[in-house]
């Protein structure tokens, strides 16, 4: 038996044609809503390509991801600087009035002709030469902020890639939702004008002229909640994709596949655990405490320098009064520092690192227990879902079944009118809930490949 990913995505498929079911045919997807669109109203018709296509250019989750990755790369070209010369100038100039000097305590005074102008200029240059593995781990650190911002950006751009599939379904779900209801609509304004000539003719009561009436405003309250929401989710979308304008999306034509249940789940959270970001996110955040460790343990080692210098001054310095001459002279040498104080004073960062990766251990573990969760409720919530659409189409053969024999009852006068409306309550729960049923497996297994790290 041929197990894994291979046979998952290998997989065979099967359509649900449902939309045959209905006792009134209609489009899948209209491109207004009757009674609910503006004049001024825009309609823009997409595939879910195109949606999750504008998402991943123009979501601003996203592009704020971008910009964190892209700072973040940014930041470790900042850090190897530091292993690069620095190069500093400068130059000096200053006017210094003619001093006075004072012998026996203020009671005699010269003033001497001083040289008033002075000036010099320099130059330096350093490079370090063994910083404690200070810059090396500096660039590290950096490096991995990089993959995790990376990471993170792949969750982001999987994140939205999911809240797009879902929100794009359930667009599907309503619209196909206020087809169902107002074909029933239909069928009951068309027993309504039926009934009021009954009425008047004495072959039915007032009563289920009332009932009826009755039944035709409760689908009507359920259309305007469903255009509402609907314009509520085409909004989100806008959103989510960047589309400017907010014009009432239309699904395109889509045929609903819910892939066969061939699935083990023991091979779909080995998946997880391969692929999920948040796993990786974690590792990485332990190796980056790993060198905050080595970081401080740093503080404790030597630094070594080695320095140039240049210069030119005027006056001669040092001497009294200062020689109308010029000094220029040239330097090279090494420069050691160690920081006594950090023998005592860095053990608690030391300490406190330790305990940091600690906790990030610990960190692990907690994201495999939650990934495992994640991949349990997604796994059992899709073969659910696909075992609730066998049973719902079962439901709608029944109710389309007993609907069919009580409108014969009916029509011969052996079934009263309130069996009439179950029967077409029930026509109507049953297609409806098939049709939320079809949307929720294919969600549900869109978060399953999410819960896989699957959803690229």
């Amino acid at each position: 038996m041929y197990h894994g990913w291979i046979a998952f995505t290998k997989m065979t498929r099967f359509r649900l044609f449902v939309f045959s079911l209905l006792p009134v045919a209609v489009s899948l997807f209209p491109t207004c809503l009757p009674g609910q669109s503006n004049a001024d109203d825009t309609v823009m018709k997409v595939t879910l390509r195109e949606v999750i296509s504008l998402a991943l250019k123009n979501n601003l989750e996203l592009r704020m991801a971008r910009t964190d990755s892209a700072i973040a790369r940014e930041e470790v070209l900042h850090a190897k600087m530091a292993r690069t010369p620095y190069l500093s100038g400068g130059i000096n100039y200053n006017f210094i009035g003619n001093p006075v000097l004072y012998r026996d305590f203020y009671s005699n005074d010269t003033t001497v002709n001083y040289l008033d102008h002075h000036a010099g200029w320099e130059v330096i240059a350093g490079i370090p030469i063994y910083n404690g593995g200070r810059i090396s781990n500096n660039i590290e650190q950096k490096k991995l902020v990089g993959l995790i911002q990376a990471e993170i950006l792949k969750m982001t751009e999987a994140e939205v890639k999911l809240e797009v599939i879902r929100q794009f379904y359930n667009l599907i779900k309503l619209y196909r939702e206020s087809e169902i209801i107002e074909a029933n609509i239909k069928s009951i304004e068309l027993r309504i004008r039926q009934l009021i000539s009954r009425v008047a003719n004495g072959q039915n009561l007032i009563s289920d002229l009332k009932r009826t009436e009755l039944q035709l405003s409760n689908y009507q309250i359920d259309v305007f909640r469903t255009r509402n929401n609907i314009a509520i989710i085409a909004n989100y979308l806008c959103i989510l994709s960047g589309i400017e304008g907010s014009p009432m999306i239309v699904p395109a034509e889509t045929v609903l596949e819910v892939p066969a249940d061939t699935l083990i789940y023991e091979e779909c959270l080995s998946e997880a655990m391969n692929n999920r970001y948040e796993l990786k996110q974690s590792q990485l955040n332990m190796q980056l405490s790993e060198l905050s460790l080595d970081m401080s343990k740093s503080l404790r080692r030597p630094i070594v320098t080695g320095n140039a210098l240049y210069t030119s001054q005027y006056p001669v310095p040092g001497t009294f009064p200062p020689q109308p001459d010029i000094l220029n002279y040239w330097a090279v040498g090494l420069g050691v520092s160690y920081e006594i104080s950090s023998l005592y004073n860095a053990g608690h960062r030391i300490k406190s690192n330790r305990l940091q990766i600690e906790k990030d251990q610990i960190q692990i573990e907690n994201v495999r227990n939650a990934i495992d969760q994640e991949l349990k409720v997604a796994f059992i919530r899709f073969v659910e879902s696909k075992r609730n659409i066998e049973s719902y189409n079962k439901n709608v053969d029944l109710a389309i079944s007993n609907y069919k024999i009580v409108k014969s009852k009916y029509d011969n006068e052996f079934a009263l009118i309130i069996d009439m409306i179950d029967a077409e309550v029930q026509v109507n729960d049953a297609q409806l809930s098939l049709n939320n049923a079809i949307i929720d497996a294919i969600n549900q297994y869109y978060s399953l490949l999410y819960a896989m790290g699957k959803l690229n």
